[in-house]
């Protein structure tokens, strides 16, 4: 009888150990081959602008100061084809400055005075009758401001009329004096020598190579935006853009842009190379304020399989009867994709595999996976062995936790670039004035190292001249 008992011992054991080996599938499923491919990222360029500035009160105040006393002359009333005149005409007031897009125009009162009457031979006698009397008399003169792409500014001075202010009407022996004729002399005369004064004054108070050829050079250095964390700003200046010169307000202004490739980067002092000759300056009247600031972050796997082993490792999954426990997480990239490889014991043991392409949420700068979903070979098992797995919960509750934070990045990101940039100087007179505004993530790159984003800062950014000519 007790042999009995034994037999029958042994067939229960064997019979709840098939149901329990029933119940407890094991998973076999191909691993995605770890592959990364070879990626480059182009950084996206942008302009840096500056503005070199002048008052046109400035300019007035320079030509008054050089353009004074006498500024007409003819002590002769033979010369002109015996034209019984002697003029001399004297400044009188303050010239005024005027300008409106690139022309400038110029009101010159003069005071005058004429010596004009008539001399006739006859019969070998001479007969003559001079007067003497004063005249004012207001030149006007306008020029044209050019800028050229080899930097320099040139100005093209005309005349532009004339204005009696007090006419000259008395009559010599029943002759009118040839007012017209008076003041053409006198504007053609000043016309060389005002035109000289205005070119002087405009090439004073725009003279820019200097100013281009310091940010040329001192935008080419790295800038230290944070030494604890060794964070460091590049500026790849490759062309120079500029707008044609003009005026509102009083203020002639001339705004330039430096075409230039701005990256952030952490570690040592990046090596930049030595600047090449200034390019030649591209006139263009439309220069986008807006600049990009280039950045990465790297995310070792190290770090993102850590975030999944701490809030999954050891979390469970059940469907009625049946349950499974995750052992481990490893996450790693295949062609592009993120693979979650989750070990499982319990009513399924083994490895299964997720995937998904990364991507970025910009509402609350999260890195996540978009399309997340079993690999096509975990799939294919679970459907046939496992529909309890694919057709539960599991999925998400894996999803819910590949989600990855930025936010502590970007913002110390955007608060050290903010503050580095505000007045930061570059040189002697030269200073650089950024900042960020709005950040995103443009691209994800996966290596075997981890994940890295590109981050794409927008923003403004200038450079300001401190100088008593021309300025920012």
């Amino acid at each position: 009888m007790f042999k009995n008992q034994i037999l029958i011992y042994r067939i229960v054991f064997a019979v709840l150990f098939v149901f329990i080996a029933a119940g407890c599938s094991t998973v076999k499923i191909e691993k995605p081959a770890e592959v990364y491919q070879p990626s480059v990222v182009k950084p996206q360029s942008s302009v840096i602008g500056f503005t070199t500035e002048a008052k046109l009160s400035d300019i007035q105040k320079e030509v008054n100061r050089t353009f004074t006393g006498l500024v007409y002359e003819d002590n002769s009333l033979d010369d002109n084809g015996g034209d019984n005149l002697m003029v001399k005409a004297w400044k009188q007031g303050d010239i005024t400055l005027s300008m409106k897009d690139n022309i400038i125009s110029y009101r010159v009162p003069l005071k005058l005075w004429i010596k004009a009457g008539f001399k006739v031979q006859k019969l070998g006698i001479t007969l003559s009758d001079y007067r003497e009397l004063n005249g004012a008399l207001a030149l006007k003169f306008k020029t044209a401001l050019t800028l050229n792409t080899d930097w320099t500014v040139s100005s093209k001075t005309e005349a532009d009329g004339y204005e009696w202010l007090s006419d000259p009407v008395v009559k010599v022996a029943g002759m009118n004096i040839p007012v017209k004729f008076v003041a053409d002399l006198i504007l053609q005369s000043n016309l060389k020598s005002m035109g000289k004064t205005i070119d002087e004054s405009v090439k004073d108070y725009f003279d820019l190579k200097p100013y281009a050829l310091e940010a040329w050079k001192t935008l080419n250095q790295p800038i230290s935006l944070n030494d604890e964390y060794k964070l460091w700003l590049t500026i790849q200046p490759s062309g120079f853009y500029a707008n044609p010169i003009t005026a509102t307000n009083g203020i002639i202004r001339h705004r330039s842009g430096v075409r230039s490739v701005i990256e952030t980067s952490v570690g040592s002092k990046p090596v930049t190379g030595t600047p090449g000759p200034l390019p030649k300056l591209q006139i263009n009247n439309d220069i986008d304020d807006q600049v990009i600031v280039n950045a990465s972050v790297d995310i070792p796997y190290s770090e993102i399989n850590s975030q999944a082993a701490r809030y999954l490792t050891g979390q469970t999954f059940s469907e009625g009867k049946r349950k499974v426990r995750i052992e481990s997480v490893n996450i790693y990239g295949s062609n592009g994709k993120m693979v979650a490889e989750t070990s499982l014991s319990g009513s399924l043991k083994g490895t299964i595999y997720f995937s998904g392409i990364p991507a970025f949420n910009t509402q609350d700068s999260t890195l996540f996976l978009k399309d997340f979903d079993f690999d096509i070979s975990t799939k294919n098992f679970l459907v046939k062995s496992a529909a309890w797995i694919y057709q539960g919960g599991f999925r998400n509750m894996i999803a819910k936790q590949m989600v990855w934070s930025l936010a502590p990045e970007i913002k110390m990101f955007k608060k050290e670039i903010n503050q580095q940039l505000k007045s930061y100087r570059l040189a002697e007179g030269v200073t650089l004035n950024g900042q960020v505004t709005r950040l995103m993530v443009t691209d994800i790159v996966l290596s075997q190292e981890g994940i890295k984003p590109f981050i794409s800062a927008e923003g403004k950014l200038k450079v300001v001249f401190g100088s008593s000519g021309a300025k920012q």
